[in-house]
């Protein structure tokens, strides 16, 4: 069940209101883009399911909006297995560098009517677009093959929910104001996300602003794994003391009901 993080329907109205109000204090600004979150972060939790977050905002001139979230970037291994005497085996691995843990998209209309593709691969509109660089892979795999290996990331990424392959729906009202939910599912990274908010016209980017967003952990769970980032030995040596006590424990009810 999807937790709701939205704001009162009243403070939503006044909010966009102001965002509204703003590109007429000051009639010099041109192309002006205000972007707002309903709350300025993700909470994680020991009963975190998952959330969705209101994205909202106003533009100053008629087009549409495009909305990319990119969560943290780490180089991520990729593995094929293949099936050798009966056994699935991994057997050739690629790595790429700077892959980022989250990639949602949203937009008012189909994207590839909004954009021209050079523009799309620029600024990295669509997984397809990413363009990740290798950081490491086997000698006898050529470029053919890579892209092979990087579908298979967006496949595994997508399966996890972390990436979004279709673009999610950006509701426009009216020539201004424009708004949009952004779903975090329950794995989702710790971390800090920038959300680029994209105003389009006759196939041009007429303004773009950035939005950042954290996830974070909170109460015991947040101690526990700041411990664990902290403290990386002595939690692995406590981590191996609980595992072996659990399997002494375990093995001496079995030897009393036996």
């Amino acid at each position: 069940m999807r937790a709701y993080f939205a704001l009162p329907s009243l403070l939503q109205a006044s909010l966009l209101l102001v965002l509204l109000a703003a590109p007429a204090l000051n009639s010099a600004r041109a192309n002006s883009l205000e972007v707002d979150l309903a709350k300025p972060d993700v909470r994680l939790d020991v009963s975190f399911k998952g959330s969705e977050l209101l994205l909202f905002g106003a533009k100053d001139l008629a087009g549409d909006i495009i909305v990319v979230v990119r969560g943290p970037r780490k180089d991520t291994s990729v593995r094929f297995k293949e099936r050798i005497m009966g056994v699935w085996v991994a057997t050739d691995e690629v790595i790429f560098a700077q892959t980022p843990a989250f990639y949602a998209l949203a937009s008012s209309r189909p994207i590839a009517d909004l954009l021209p593709l050079s523009v799309l691969k620029k600024e990295k509109i669509g997984t397809e677009h990413l363009n990740l660089d290798v950081a490491d892979k086997p000698d006898g795999i050529n470029a053919a093959r890579v892209k092979e290996f990087f579908a298979g990331l967006l496949r595994n990424m997508a399966r996890k929910n972390l990436y979004t392959l279709e673009p999610g729906q950006i509701n426009l009202v009216g020539n201004q104001l424009f708004r949009t939910d952004l779903w975090f599912p329950a794995n989702v990274v710790v971390g800090d996300y920038a959300i680029d908010t994209y105003m389009i016209a006759n196939g041009r980017i007429k303004s773009k602003r950035t939005t950042q967003l954290r996830v974070h952990k909170v109460g015991l769970e947040a101690q526990v794994y700041d411990f664990a980032h902290e403290q990386a030995l002595l939690y692995g040596l406590l981590a191996i003391i609980i595992a072996v006590m659990s399997g002494w424990t375990a093995n001496l009810v079995f030897k009393k009901r036996g």
